[in-house]
């Protein structure tokens, strides 16, 4: 398997690596707001899990870990955003494509805005004789104002089934092993050397891998592929290559990557999330479990990423989230926001984060000076 770098932090001090490329990275944060907002209505019985986030025109389009409670409906919604903050009703996005991928876990759009692109978790697959799990592996694409059009990206079908299955092999030798699980994508600027022949390159970020999902480890691994649009086909330039490999581990708790994002505005950085589950039994045989995450900003210089930066509120203390980070979005300059799936653990409401109802999902509201 590839050789990881191993960064520890503790008290928000992180360990140097050589290879970052210098960059100017973002400030102590000035404000963090939490607040809550509602996947649908309280009558319903499912939870609300958002596993990412993206906007477009205004709106943020949202993924929950879960079909949602609407008839025929995906799992993916969209929501008003006014000021940094999420207003109004859910709607849902309609389309066949969109309907038949399961567990999305990721959303980015490209570079110039025109196509929204959706990855699901690809930690399982179907077989010859059974394929409804290739479902579970599906990175799909659409013009921003038309989902119905969306399609996969090198699309295979079998039994009726139609997914990006054939990307499990590529994706798998590129990271040397044979489980993965996605939780982040984005699109940033190529290399320098393939600046004329794509539109950008397609990064996608790994949370855990190994041998099997019983066999697996948390980390932090991007990998990327240049990515054309002909005629509205969406193409790989190159096979998926290794681009950076990290154990994350801050103030004790070891981290796996849960979202990752291309600052658009500054064009110098990633912004990424990452979040821990730690399982633990009391005295009296009670069990509890313990969520939270992190937020860092990784250098991006000649479509190369950096070491991830651990960032810090204004009196140098590491920005720790009680709920559950899943996704980053950057909104402008100065302002990104972070969403939370905090599964079915309870978040009591304080600085660190905010309680939610089981229709609602917890987000961030992040300004930089």
């Amino acid at each position: 398997m590839e050789k990881r770098a191993i960064i520890m932090l503790v008290a928000g001090l992180a360990g140097a690596a050589p290879h970052a490329p210098a960059a100017e990275l973002p400030g102590r944060i000035a404000t963090v707001e939490h607040h809550t907002a509602a996947c649908f209505t309280p009558e319903t019985s499912v939870n609300c899990e958002v596993s990412a986030v993206v906007e477009s025109n205004g709106k943020l389009l949202l993924a929950n870990d879960k079909r949602l409670p609407a008839t025929g409906g995906p799992a993916l919604f969209t929501l008003d955003l006014e000021q940094g903050k999420i207003s109004g009703e859910p709607a849902v996005l309609p389309g066949d494509a969109l309907k038949e991928a399961d567990k999305y876990e990721a959303l980015t759009k490209t570079l110039d805005g025109r196509y929204i692109i959706a990855s699901t978790a690809f930690n399982k697959a179907g077989t010859q004789q059974d394929p409804r799990a290739d479902t579970l592996s599906t990175l799909l694409y659409w013009p921003v104002d038309d989902p119905e059009a969306a399609k996969p990206l090198s699309p295979s079908s079998r039994g009726g089934v139609t997914s990006s299955i054939r990307l499990r092999k590529q994706i798998s030798e590129a990271i040397g092993a044979p489980y993965f699980q996605i939780e982040g994508i984005t699109m940033a600027p190529s290399e320098p050397a393939h600046e004329k022949a794509a539109d950008g390159q397609l990064i996608i970020g790994i949370r855990k891998q190994g041998n099997s999902s019983a066999d697996s480890y948390f980390g932090f691994l991007l990998i990327s592929a240049h990515v054309k649009f002909n005629n509205g086909t969406m193409e790989l330039v190159e096979a998926f290559k290794t681009i950076q490999n990290f154990n994350l581990q801050a103030q004790g708790k070891t981290l796996g990557l849960s979202g990752i994002e291309y600052d658009r505005f500054n064009k110098d950085r990633l912004y990424a999330v990452t979040s821990f589950e730690q399982q633990s039994v009391d005295a009296a045989g009670k069990k509890s479990t313990e969520i939270g995450g992190f937020l860092w900003a990784v250098p991006f210089t000649a479509g190369k990423p950096g070491t991830p930066k651990l960032l810090t509120r204004e009196d140098g203390s590491a920005l720790v989230f009680s709920n559950k980070p899943e996704g980053v979005e950057v909104l402008d300059a100065h302002q990104i926001i972070v969403v939370h799936d905090d599964d079915r653990v309870e978040v009591t409401t304080s600085e660190a984060g905010i309680k939610r109802g089981d229709n609602e999902f917890a987000y961030s509201k992040i300004i930089f000076p």
